[in-house]
């Protein structure tokens, strides 16, 4: 998991060194937050079925209705919510890096 997050990081320090004030970097992890939490839910809503959905809001206390889901969002992906999250941000920073060494290239 060490080598996912340091993609990240080092997508971090990249954006820094191109000159991205505080202000820009705040807005690019703004918009990769938003997209982890949608795509956090589209693989919730696909993975779980009717049943677990039903068993979900069944829980009265919202923690333990929140771990549960959880629990089975592992059971069925093979990948905890956090695991899925770092996933997300880290084919972003991918994305991103890439998109930008085709553009020094070609440009």
């Amino acid at each position: 998991m060490s080598d996912q997050s340091t993609i990240f990081t080092d997508w971090l320090a990249k954006l820094k060194a191109e000159g991205k004030t505080d202000e820009e970097v705040g807005q690019l992890l703004a918009g990769v937050a938003k997209l982890s939490a949608l795509d956090v839910y589209a693989a919730l809503m696909t993975s779980l079925t009717e049943e677990d959905m039903k068993e979900v809001e069944a829980i009265a206390d919202d923690e333990a209705a929140k771990k549960r889901m959880e629990e089975l969002f592992q059971q069925r992906t093979g990948m905890t919510v956090d695991e899925m999250v770092q996933k997300v941000q880290n084919g972003f920073a991918e994305g991103y890096i890439a998109q930008k060494q085709v553009n020094r290239i070609s440009g």
